[in-house]
């Protein structure tokens, strides 16, 4: 019965150590060494198949997304209010049936071959119901969705 417990306890040390790995591999380092080689007290997640870097760059939360073969796939830049949006988007959110909700947060995503996005997290007054607006640059509302209930509502999924 020990050797049954010991085995089980192993298998689950074994799926956690791999569930929650707190890096990446040497490849994936290394280009994103390559690409911010300022980038310092990086935290390494898994969001599905892709690497996540996770670190502060300009004052700013920045993550930035990995394939396996250490692609760059995607960066999102955490602005956290209206402040660094273009012009264009902060007069479409004044403008949007969204614009008296508070503002919860605002994030910048960029893609090695897709335009970029600013994505605004609002949640609406006197309720729990959160939605997520999703910009061009220049003001275009590509998609807006109730994020109310999600997790991870800007990650690999979303866009990938």
């Amino acid at each position: 019965m020990s050797k049954l417990k010991f085995s089980f306890l192993i298998l689950m040390l074994a799926a956690s150590v791999s569930a929650f790995a707190d890096w990446a591999p040497v490849n994936v380092q290394e280009a994103l060494k390559k690409m911010y080689p300022a980038a310092n007290d990086i935290a390494w997640s898994q969001d599905g198949s892709y690497y996540v870097a996770d670190f502060m760059r300009n004052g700013f939360d920045t993550r930035v997304w990995f394939g396996a073969n250490a692609q760059w796939v995607m960066k999102q830049t955490d602005w956290a209010t209206m402040d660094e949006v273009p012009a264009a988007v902060y007069n479409a959110f004044a403008a949007s049936e969204y614009s008296g909700g508070m503002v919860q947060n605002v994030t910048w995503v960029q893609f090695p071959e897709w335009q970029s996005i600013v994505a605004v997290e609002v949640g609406m007054a006197n309720s729990q119901t959160k939605y997520q607006i999703l910009f061009t640059p220049d003001g275009g509302i590509i998609r807006v969705r109730n994020v109310t209930y999600m997790y991870n509502i800007l990650g690999a999924s979303t866009f990938l």
